[in-house]
C-alpha cells in the first residue's frame, strides 16, 4: 500500500501517476456528463397561489420535494401580492423550498402599466420586508410597442436590480412581445405564453427569440388533461422554451392548485434531452 512515507522507485512513480490522471480524467468526463444532463432538464416556473395551510400546506410540501430534482421556481402570491403582514406559514413554506434548492419570487400586479411606479415599488419593497424571496414576478405586463409601457417596466426592473442585482426579474405579458423589452431588458425572463392547452398547439414563438437563451422565456399552460401533459412539455422544450408549467384547472384560477398527475409532470420534464 502507498502512503507518503514509502520509497517508490522511479519507474513506479510513473506508473502511479499515471494511474491517478487516468482516475481524475475518468471522474472529470463522469462531472461533466452529469452536468451536461443536468443541464437538458426542463425548469418549472410554478403559480403558486395557494395558501400553504390545509391541502395548500400538501402542495407547498410538493413544491419542495420537486425543488430537490427540478430547477423549480416558484411564485409566490399571499394576497394578489404580499400584503401587509408577514404570515408564519409563508415563512416557513418558502424555507422549505430554498432548503430543498428551489427559489422563490413574489407576485407583483402591474395593471398593463396602469398601476402607478410608487405602487409597484411599494409592494416590491413589502416582499423584501416580510419575505425571505429571490425576486419578482411582474404581472399582467404589456406586449404592445408603445415605449412609455416599455420605459415603465424598464424602471421597475432597475428599481430591484437596484436593490439587488442577485434579485431575478420575470415579467408576464402572457404572449409574444416585441424584441425591444428582452434587448434593454425591461425583464430578465418572460412568460410568452400563457392561455389554455388548447390554443398552446398553435403558438409560435417570435422569430427574434432564437437569438436568445431559452432560459428567458417561460410557457404556462393551463386546462390541460394528463394525457395531453407529455406532448405539451416536449412541444415547449422544441419551442423555445427554457421553463414551464401545466396544469388541469382552467379558468377563472387556473393556480389554485397543483395537478392531481404532478409526480408525472416532474417526470416528463426530467426526461427531457
Amino acid at each position: 500500500m502507498f502512503n507518503a512515507r514509502t520509497p517508490v522507485s522511479g519507474f513506479r512513480a510513473i506508473q502511479w501517476l499515471r494511474r491517478v490522471a487516468l482516475l481524475a480524467v475518468a471522474t472529470l468526463a463522469i462531472a461533466v456528463h452529469a452536468n451536461a444532463y443536468a443541464a437538458t432538464v426542463l425548469p418549472l416556473t410554478v403559480p403558486a397561489y395557494f395558501d400553504p395551510v390545509g391541502k395548500g400546506a400538501g402542495y407547498w410540501n410538493d413544491l419542495a420535494a420537486t425543488a430537490a430534482k427540478v430547477p423549480t421556481t416558484v411564485i409566490l402570491n399571499p394576497n394578489s401580492g404580499p400584503g401587509t403582514n408577514a404570515d408564519a406559514a409563508y415563512i416557513a413554506a418558502i424555507a422549505k423550498v430554498h432548503a430543498a434548492g428551489g427559489r422563490v419570487i413574489g407576485y407583483v400586479s402591474s395593471s398593463y402599466a396602469k398601476r402607478s411606479l410608487s405602487a409597484v415599488v411599494t409592494d416590491i419593497n413589502r416582499y423584501v420586508a416580510l419575505y425571505k424571496i429571490d425576486g419578482f414576478f411582474i404581472d399582467e405586463m404589456t406586449s404592445d410597442s408603445v415605449m412609455s409601457h416599455i420605459q415603465f417596466y424598464q424602471s421597475v426592473y432597475n428599481y430591484i436590480k437596484g436593490l439587488s442585482p442577485a434579485y431575478s426579474v420575470m415579467g408576464n405579458p402572457g404572449t409574444n412581445i416585441p424584441e425591444l423589452y428582452a434587448s434593454l431588458p425591461a425583464a430578465d425572463q418572460f412568460v410568452v405564453f400563457e392561455d389554455s392547452a388548447k390554443r398552446y398547439a398553435s403558438y409560435a414563438a417570435a422569430k427574434w427569440q432564437a437569438r436568445y437563451p431559452a432560459k428567458r422565456f417561460v410557457h404556462i399552460v393551463y386546462g390541460a388533461t394528463e394525457a395531453q401533459m407529455p406532448g405539451i412539455v416536449s412541444y415547449a422544450a422544441m419551442h423555445g422554451a427554457g421553463s414551464v408549467f401545466v396544469t388541469s384547472t382552467g379558468l377563472p384560477n387556473p393556480y389554485k392548485n397543483l395537478p392531481a398527475w404532478w409526480g408525472q409532470l416532474v417526470s416528463s420534464v426530467l426526461a427531457i434531452q
